[in-house]
């Protein structure tokens, strides 16, 4: 009996750790053509922060200092992550997760509702999910607050889409209630 021939979805195998690269993952390729995965990329983010800028027609252009790696730093960075991750937890008083903000964008809640609070920045490290417990440190007093969403960055400030707040990656946090005042400079924090 013959095989038939079997066609796969794989765009080659991660440069790090060997894993087959899948488009629907998302890779991507370092300055010497190299590829990894989606799953070293989280690992090493929280070291290489992704930054968005906007162009004059409001175009996302993407500033991702991995891809400027070498195969050996990348490499070097993996093995480094834990170690620097922990150092990141010990400057911010060993919470679970760490949120900058960098600007804030807030609109009418509705009636008798208080206004909605998208506070634009970028993950420390750690990740938020929402319907997470967090606090908003705002000039030396803490604040409880529950995230009701997370979403992409846009322009304008936060975009309709959700996203994952993961370690790195820029994004805003949503939450409600009376009360909060919230700006640039401030931390949110998940333990």
């Amino acid at each position: 009996m013959e095989m038939a021939n079997v066609k796969t979805i794989e765009q080659g195998f991660c440069s790090l750790c060997g894993r087959a690269l899948l488009p629907n993952e998302g890779y991507l390729n370092l300055s010497a053509g190299s590829h990894i995965c989606s799953h070293c990329i989280g690992k090493i983010r929280v070291m290489h922060p992704l930054t968005l800028t906007w162009d004059k027609k409001g175009n996302e252009v993407r500033h991702d200092p991995i891809e400027a790696l070498s195969l050996e730093e990348a490499g070097r960075d993996l093995e480094n992550a834990i170690a620097f991750t922990e150092e990141l937890r010990a400057k911010y008083d060993h919470h679970n997760a760490v949120f900058m903000v960098e600007s804030v964008t807030t609109e009418k809640g509705g009636f008798l509702k208080p206004q909605v609070i998208y506070a634009c920045g970028r993950v420390v490290y750690g990740y938020f999910d929402p319907q997470d417990k967090a606090r908003l440190l705002h000039k030396g007093s803490a604040s409880d607050v529950t995230l009701s969403g997370i979403t992409k960055l846009a322009s304008y400030g936060a975009s309709k889409y959700p996203c994952q707040g993961t370690g790195g990656i820029p994004c805003a946090l949503e939450f409600s209630g009376k009360n909060l005042n919230c700006e640039a400079g401030d931390l949110i924090v998940k333990d």
